[in-house]
């Protein structure tokens, strides 16, 4: 078999690495803070997946489990990004959609978490359910900037920048985090940190895109990350 060895310790430095880029979005948060609308609701949800993952990412190292902690990181960001699409959208129909698919992530992370994996076990399809909530989401935003037909820089719009991160990232992972089960189940680790390693990327391109977004909202009283109201 071949060894492995590099290519792991490459990964897991790349976990690290992208542990690490969610300091970005908070960097840029406080950076822009004066200027960046509703700061308040943004701040706090970017501080609580900071710690999520910082916890995530200790658990790892000192306890060898996160999985509670990668459970509320689950949660935290689902409803986070769904939330800010849901305050985007200016259509009754498509608000509508996102609530149904909210629903439908509530009912399969339930019924996953009572019938068969527990608060400990891998959850495969809460996680199947989260991407493909949060892809439908994006891929509304995309139809809803072709109906607008709004005369806009698209590199400057935030939530244009924060819809392809989603896509790419949760598009990206879904094999990912589908395989893991029956990888562990097979005692196959060096493979999971390999499999990992596209994650990590990905998630540092998604961790620059929300940096850049939140740059641009701050710059853009228009167009903004979660609209509502101004400082909060």
């Amino acid at each position: 078999m071949p060894d492995h060895t590099l290519l792991v310790t490459i990964a897991k430095q790349l976990n690290l690495l992208s542990v690490c880029c969610y300091l970005l979005p908070v960097a840029v948060c406080v950076w822009r803070w004066p200027v960046l609308p509703h700061r308040l609701r943004i701040g706090a949800a970017l501080l609580l997946i900071l710690v999520l993952n910082v916890w995530a990412e200790v658990g790892r190292q000192v306890w060898h489990n996160n999985i509670f902690s990668t459970y509320l990181i689950l949660w935290s960001e689902t409803l986070f990004l769904s939330y800010a699409y849901y305050k985007t959208f200016n259509t009754r129909l498509n608000q509508q959609l996102l609530v149904m698919t909210v629903a439908v992530f509530l009912v399969t992370a339930i019924v996953e978490y009572v019938f068969w994996a527990g608060l400990y076990g891998t959850k495969t399809y809460t996680r199947m359910a989260q991407s493909l909530l949060l892809i439908g989401a994006a891929l509304m935003y995309f139809e809803k900037i072709l109906r607008e037909l709004r005369n806009i820089r698209l590199e400057r719009d935030p939530m244009f920048l924060v819809s392809v991160g989603v896509t790419l990232y949760y598009s990206g992972t879904l094999m990912v985090f589908v395989l893991e089960d029956s990888m562990q189940k097979n005692y196959q680790i060096n493979q999971i940190w390999l499999m990992y390693s596209i994650q990590s990327v990905l998630l540092i391109a998604f961790n620059c895109l929300l940096a850049l977004a939140l740059y641009n909202s701050s710059k853009n009283s228009g167009t903004v990350l979660l609209p509502g109201s101004t400082n909060v």
